[in-house]
């Protein structure tokens, strides 16, 4: 197996030749520079997609050629989607979700049952949050990463022994 790096373009690039499950005509020769032709000669020399014959290929102005998707590519964009997967689900089925319930300006944040401190919007916009032992406050972008910040500190302070 290749130890090429699958990009974002990379990956849309062999998804894009994926979807057309025969061959797909691509322009042979891009702007200077490399572009797109570039990216293909990665594939090519991962042995993700091969060359193939193709009736219109020689018909147009553009020299064009007919790429199609290896077994090693089919390979590699599986193991890259598995890979997505497993990033995406990386919460433990027993995981509990953080909570939020309105408190007139703020809103109170549970774990599961737990109160874990509260986050209320700052005047410039952010949003500040205080934990339940009213040790430590801080400011997030979002009142989701709010938080979720209180959701670290809460389990880090349950591993210690604190809470």
């Amino acid at each position: 197996m290749s130890d090429l790096k699958l990009t974002p373009t990379l990956v849309a690039m062999l998804e894009r030749i994926e979807r057309h499950s025969g061959a797909i005509l691509m322009l042979a020769v891009t702007a200077s520079g490399g572009g797109e032709y570039g990216k293909l000669n990665k594939l090519r020399g991962a042995g993700y997609v091969v060359k193939c014959d193709h009736p219109r290929v020689t018909e147009g102005a553009w020299p064009a050629e007919a790429l199609a998707i290896t077994e090693a590519g089919r390979t590699a964009l599986a193991d890259h989607r598995a890979e997505l997967a497993k990033k995406k689900g990386r919460h433990r089925p027993g995981d509990k979700r953080v909570i939020f319930r309105r408190d007139g300006e703020r809103y109170i944040v549970f774990l599961g049952d737990d109160r874990i401190g509260f986050v209320r919007r700052a005047d410039n916009g952010t949003w500040n949050h205080v934990d339940t032992t009213m040790a430590h406050s801080g400011y997030a972008k979002t009142r989701k990463r709010a938080g979720e910040l209180l959701r670290r500190r809460y389990e880090r302070m349950v591993r210690e022994g604190v809470i």
